[in-house]
C-alpha cells in the first residue's frame, strides 16, 4: 500500500467515526426536545398524536425497541464496520480470574462503594432538607426505578437500562480513545457524555432550579466514577457491575427514606 493509500484510508476512518457519533448525538438530541415540545404542547395535532401514542397499549415495546436499535444498534454497526474496537470498549482481554483481574475487581468495587456511600450521604441530607422546608414528605427520585425495583423481575429492566447506558458510554469512550491517548481519551469520552446529557432540556431544567431532582447529577456522578474505573481497568463489564450495584444500593436506600424520615421528625 503507498503512502497515499494509507493516508486515504486513515481519512476515511476518522470521518467515519465522527460521523458516527455526530449522528449519536444528533438522533438523541432531536428524540429529546422534539418529545419535550410536544408534551409542552398537548393541544396541538401532534402533540394529541403523542398523548394517544403513549396511552396505547403496547407503547412500551415500541419505545424500548427504538431504545434498544439507539443504545445497541449504532456501537454494533460501529464495531461491524470497524471504526471502534472492542478491546476499547472493554468487551475483551478482561483477563478473567487472573491475578490482575482480583486487583481490579477489588479496585472497582472499592471506588463503587465509595460512590454509593457520598451518593447516599448527598441523598440523606437533600431529603432532610425538603422535608424541613416544605413540612411535607418530599416525593423521592427515580419513581419508575423504585416501583420496578420491588415489581416481580423488575430488575431485569434495571439491568437492560444499565445495559444501554454502559454501552452508549463505552461507545463515546472508545471512539475518542482511538484519537487520543488512554487519559484525555477516557475523559474526553467522558465530556461528550456529559455534554449530550445537557442537550436534554429536562436535565437542563433540573440542573437549573434551586432545588433539583437530583436524578441528573447522580447519573453525571455515576459516568464519572466508571470512567475512572475503565481508565484503571479498561473492563467494560466491571463498569457494568459497579453501575448495577451503585443503582440498586441508591434505589434500595430511596426506597426505605420515607420511613427514615418519619423516624427523624419522632426523634425530634
Amino acid at each position: 500500500m503507498s503512502d497515499l493509500d494509507l493516508l486515504h484510508a486513515l481519512y476515511d476512518y476518522r470521518v467515519e467515526l465522527l460521523l458516527c457519533v455526530f449522528c449519536s448525538i444528533l438522533v438523541y438530541a432531536v428524540a429529546v426536545n422534539l418529545r419535550h415540545y410536544l408534551r409542552t404542547r398537548p393541544k396541538s395535532r401532534i402533540g394529541r398524536l403523542l398523548a394517544s401514542l403513549e396511552s396505547w397499549p403496547h407503547n412500551l415495546w415500541v419505545v424500548e425497541g427504538l431504545r434498544f436499535l439507539y443504545y445497541l444498534g449504532i456501537p454494533y454497526l460501529a464495531l461491524t464496520r470497524g471504526v471502534v474496537s472492542p478491546n476499547l470498549m472493554g468487551l475483551w482481554n478482561a483477563g478473567w480470574f487472573q491475578p490482575t483481574w482480583f486487583g481490579q475487581l477489588a479496585l472497582g468495587m472499592t471506588l463503587g462503594l465509595a460512590a454509593l456511600l457520598l451518593l447516599l450521604w448527598g441523598w440523606r441530607h437533600f431529603l432532610l432538607a425538603s422535608a424541613q422546608i416544605d413540612q411535607d414528605q418530599p416525593e423521592a427520585p427515580y419513581p419508575l426505578q423504585r416501583r420496578l425495583l420491588v415489581a416481580p423481575w423488575g430488575w431485569g429492566l434495571i439491568v437492560l437500562e444499565i445495559l444501554y447506558l454502559e454501552m452508549h458510554w463505552a461507545f463515546y469512550r472508545s471512539a475518542t480513545l482511538r484519537l487520543l491517548d488512554p487519559y484525555y481519551g477516557v475523559f474526553a469520552g467522558l465530556a461528550i457524555v456529559l455534554a449530550e446529557l445537557c442537550l436534554n432540556p429536562e436535565v437542563r431544567r433540573d440542573l437549573g432550579m434551586p432545588r433539583r431532582k437530583g436524578e441528573a447529577l447522580t447519573t453525571m456522578t455515576t459516568a464519572f466514577v466508571v470512567s475512572i474505573i475503565y481508565y484503571f481497568t479498561v473492563n467494560l463489564w466491571l463498569c457494568m457491575a459497579v453501575h448495577l450495584f451503585i443503582q440498586l444500593g441508591l434505589l434500595s436506600f430511596l426506597e426505605v427514606s420515607p420511613k427514615l424520615l418519619d423516624h427523624k421528625r419522632q426523634q425530634d
